[in-house]
């Protein structure tokens, strides 16, 4: 991605299509940047649904299966946007918001270049990428043959994921979605 790299931190997700390798670059967005690495070091990223992937546009994650040993998050404030990153590339990850400091567990990455729908909210600043590696062999398969969520399209519900039957609703109405199955510090 040709940015300087000297603060970043390397992470690599398992997911059900492949390996992702991500370069964290908390220079970019430090408060997003440091959320994301606690939730790898918390072991958050445990059959996480990729259920937003829309092609040539995102693919959302971050709403947890209910677990016996999940966490609560509270919101994070917004970083300072950095014009130079406002165009989102291929491949940025940023976190998913619903108003001003809403930040929580929510994320997505980018699967087009400077898509004019990114990067114009407060909460949208890039905290890292996947490397154009992972973006070409995993990530380039995840299925995004559900489209959008409502309304937008046909795709799963975030709040009925996050339900109590979360788990089943998904095998039963979108059994070939993909799931992150863990992340760690490289």
């Amino acid at each position: 991605m040709g940015q300087d790299q000297s603060s970043a931190v390397r992470v690599l997700c398992v997911t059900t299509k492949g390996d992702v390798e991500i370069v964290v670059q908390p220079d970019w967005s430090p408060v997003g940047a440091a959320r994301f690495l606690q939730l790898v070091d918390d072991g958050f990223y445990k059959d996480i649904p990729l259920f937003r992937c829309v092609d040539n546009f995102l693919c959302q994650f971050g709403a947890p299966l209910r677990r016996n040993d999940a966490r609560s998050y509270s919101p994070i404030r917004d970083d300072l946007r950095m014009p130079a990153l406002r165009n989102f590339r291929r491949g940025y990850m940023s976190f998913a918001g619903n108003g001003p400091n809403s930040r929580s567990t929510h994320m997505f990455i980018t699967l087009g270049d400077n898509i004019e729908a990114l990067g114009t909210m407060p909460w949208e600043t890039p905290f890292g990428f996947v490397t154009a590696d992972s973006m070409q062999k995993t990530v380039s398969r995840f299925t995004t043959s559900y489209g959008d969520i409502a309304p937008w399209g046909a795709g799963p519900d975030p709040q009925r994921i996050e339900a109590a039957d979360g788990a089943a609703y998904l095998k039963s109405n979108f059994p070939l979605l993909d799931y992150i199955t863990s992340c760690s510090r490289r």
